[in-house]
């Protein structure tokens, strides 16, 4: 099922649209295979799986205010980046977090690449932040893929997942 036809038969808890900007492979690639399998997904997902999806949220969360603030501090050059936009559908909440931490990904990008350029970081603290965005956001899509039934009540996933 294309990722346009699994959107469209969700049954909404919320039912808004937004334009997203981005500037990042990453994030483009990320809104054309997997955001609405992830969307998709949130909508039917059992109070076990929610339960883990939050977790994972709240560790991304985290690890991006972290990793934000710090680069904030950083003095940078400004880096002219290309922007585009795209039309998506938030039909659940965990969808609008995603949309957040996507929004953080491409901040964080553009100002590590900044810092990077006026040398008050080095190679390594650039591809920290810069890979570790990505994979947070990784580990959410990852945990969209085991069915409901892998989910132990607690949210942890089940062996044999």
């Amino acid at each position: 099922m294309l990722s346009e036809t699994r959107v469209s038969k969700i049954v909404p808890q919320t039912d808004s649209g937004t334009e997203i900007a981005y500037c990042t492979d990453f994030v483009r690639n990320f809104l054309r295979s997997d955001y609405n399998f992830c969307a998709a997904k949130f909508s039917v997902a059992s109070k076990a799986k929610t339960l883990a999806l939050d977790e994972a949220f709240r560790e991304a969360q985290q690890w991006m205010d972290k990793k934000l603030n710090w680069i904030e501090d950083k003095p940078r050059r400004y880096i002219s980046m290309k922007f585009s936009d795209r039309q998506i559908v938030v039909t659940h909440p965990l969808a609008g977090r995603l949309i957040r931490l996507l929004n953080q990904h491409d901040r964080l990008v553009h100002r590590a690449l900044g810092a990077y350029v006026a040398q008050t970081i080095n190679d390594k603290e650039k591809d920290d932040a810069i890979l570790g965005a990505a994979r947070h956001i990784r580990a959410i899509h990852r945990l969209c893929i085991p069915d409901n039934d892998k989910f132990a009540p607690d949210g942890k996933l089940s062996d044999g997942a």
